[in-house]
Order: C-alpha cells, then structure tokens, then sequence
C-alpha cells in the first residue's frame, strides 16, 4: 500500500532530479561539458560572467550577468563569443538559451539569435523567450 503526502521541499526537487538524471543517463549518448568566464575586477570581483554546458551539439547557455555600472561596455557581448567560440571547439554547432521580456531579448537578437518558441503569459503577464542560433 503506498501513501499519498504532500512534499513542497527542496529536498524532493533533488530526489527527483538525481533521479530523472541517472534515467537520462543511460539514454544519452553525450555528456555534459561545463562551460564559463567571467570578467573580474582588481578586488577579483566578479563583475560581469556567463556559464552553460556543451551537450551533445548543444550550447546550453545558463546564465550571463553584468554587474550595472559594467553594463554598455560591452562586457557581454565578448562574454558571449568566447563562450560560442568554446562551445564550437568542444563540438557545439547550436546555441540554445531562454530569456524574459525584461532581460536580454534585443541583445541577443543583435547577437545573431532568433526566437524559437515564446510562452506568453509567463508568469503571469510577461513572455518568457527560448532563442537559438548556430554556431
């Protein structure tokens, strides 16, 4: 007999993923190569970075972020190509990433990437954007 119970923890999220992952696991034939950089300043702060995985053909990108006073310096814009061109050496011919209405759509854009898919209403009255480009 199994037993129904409510589990709102952070830790049932991570049981679950460990095991999605391991499931996934056996499937995939690619793993995942972690990728990043980030600009530092003379504190060795770190001002402004991005990170994702090589999976496969894939350039997952996770996260870049610039600090406000680093922003319009083109600090990101030379984060995104060397991670691209990282990606390309490691053996990505596709960069994928999600962004919100309020982010980096335009930036991205000017950066040679399209949208593939928007998902209105997210979470409520914005518009989550999944971009792609090839590398």
């Amino acid at each position: 007999m199994y037993q129904l119970k409510s589990d709102d923890s952070a830790d049932l999220n991570n049981q679950l993923r460990e095991h999605i992952v391991a499931f996934n696991a056996v499937h995939f034939n690619a793993e995942r190569i972690p990728v990043g950089f980030k600009f530092v300043n003379k504190q060795n702060t770190v001002v402004a970075g991005i990170h994702g995985q090589v999976f496969g053909n894939w350039l997952l990108i996770s996260w870049l972020w610039c600090d406000d006073k680093t922003r319009g310096k083109g600090l990101a814009t030379r984060l995104l190509a060397e991670l691209e061109c990282k990606a390309k050496a490691l053996g990505a011919n596709t960069a994928q990433l999600d962004t919100l209405d309020f982010q980096a759509k335009p930036f991205y854009e000017n950066n040679g990437y399209q949208v593939k898919y928007e998902m209105r209403n997210y979470p409520l009255d914005g518009c989550r954007y999944f971009m792609e480009k090839s590398l």
